[in-house]
């Protein structure tokens, strides 16, 4: 191996270290409570050192958002193995969602923050974005699904398989973040968080089912 390759090893081993001791912080404090200084500390790095490898707070949790969104990836993608059709893959993909929320919530809350952050406060170009939700997320896999679904002619082909994906994506997400936030809310109206997901699992797959 030469010095140019050892290099560039030990600065992706140390940014690896840097990503490891954010999400530490980000878990224990909170996004907004949380502090590069505190990051440095937990790295065992000065501030500097920090800011050679991250230009900010947000972009360093960009990256722990990232990691999350490969964990759901993977977790949804372990699901629709048993799975036949598409429809019981879309089903059981939001199932896994919303399992990955009760089982990891500190990943989901980072994956919703990035989620409504604003755009600019990241340094990420457009096509990283898309490399992520794409190749990264589980919304490059929800188009795969929707377009066999569309060949088998279990769902509608009126309307694009990108914007049926992103939809659904975001419709998980907006449940989730909802049942997750309004629990006094929802008993006072006799409801129950799970009472209101199959609710939506209804009417999403009425909507798309050809």
């Amino acid at each position: 191996m030469g010095i140019a390759e050892r290099k560039e090893r030990e600065k992706q081993q140390r940014k690896e270290e840097i990503v490891n001791a954010a999400e530490k912080v980000f878990f224990s404090m909170g996004l907004e409570n949380a502090t590069m200084d505190d990051i440095a500390t937990e790295a065992e790095l000065s501030k500097g050192t920090l800011y050679l490898y991250f230009k900010s707070k947000e972009d360093l949790h960009f990256e722990v958002a990232r990691r999350a969104i490969s964990l759901l990836s993977l977790h949804t993608a372990r699901a629709v193995e048993p799975a036949g059709n598409a429809i019981e893959k879309l089903e059981l993909m939001g199932r896994a969602t919303i399992a990955f929320m009760q089982s990891h919530p500190k990943h989901m809350k980072a994956i919703m923050a990035i989620m409504a952050s604003d755009a600019g406060a990241i340094e990420v170009s457009s096509g990283d974005v898309k490399g992520i939700v794409y190749g990264e997320s589980s919304v490059g896999m929800l188009m795969n699904v929707v377009e066999e679904g569309i060949r088998e002619k279990h769902i509608r082909d009126d309307i694009p398989s990108a914007l049926i994906a992103h939809t659904l994506w975001m419709q998980i997400i907006s449940v989730i973040q909802f049942v997750s936030s309004e629990g006094p809310l929802l008993e006072m109206l006799d409801l129950t968080p799970d009472k209101v997901l199959e609710g939506h699992f209804q009417l999403v797959f009425n909507g798309i089912t050809s």
